[in-house]
């Protein structure tokens, strides 16, 4: 009995200081790079999957990759860039996302085929960091624990 009591023990211990996680986030170099990037975007989105969007500024990003914009039920406010967008059905891949994050509205122009309204401004320029964002993007998608 003692022994049962002493492996719980240590087990609970062992489990308490953390050397063992029940979910743990791998990110490649290529997707931590992006993490880092994305600190830009962080003063208007969330990237985290437990956190809700910030319905006043900006949606939620964490599980973008690969849907459709304007998703998230959780935010409110949508452009009519977005939405247009969504009506069209555009997916968030790897070339609308570079393309996107490098001029969101030269790429709403295009996909809408029209000038629409667009809330997003920010450009991210540098091709690399583009790339970096959307490995990031796909590696924390669906992976609540990376956030």
């Amino acid at each position: 009995m003692q022994v049962k009591s002493l492996v719980v023990g240590l087990c609970a211990a062992y489990l308490a200081a953390g050397a063992v996680s029940a979910a743990e986030c791998s990110l490649s170099p290529e997707a931590q790079a992006g993490k880092a990037v994305s600190n830009k975007c962080k003063s208007c989105h969330v990237f985290e999957a437990d956190k809700p969007s910030r319905p006043t500024v900006a949606p939620n990003l964490h599980d973008v990759y690969e849907s459709l914009p304007a998703s998230r039920k959780d935010f409110p406010k949508y452009s009519e860039g977005m939405l247009g967008a969504a009506a069209k059905k555009a997916i968030w891949t790897d070339s609308a996302l570079f393309d996107y994050l490098g001029d969101p509205k030269a790429y709403l122009v295009k996909v809408n085929g029209a000038d629409v309204k667009h809330a997003m401004y920010f450009q991210l320029k540098d091709e690399q960091m583009r790339h970096d964002v959307i490995a990031f993007l796909k590696a924390i998608k669906g992976h609540p624990e990376c956030n």
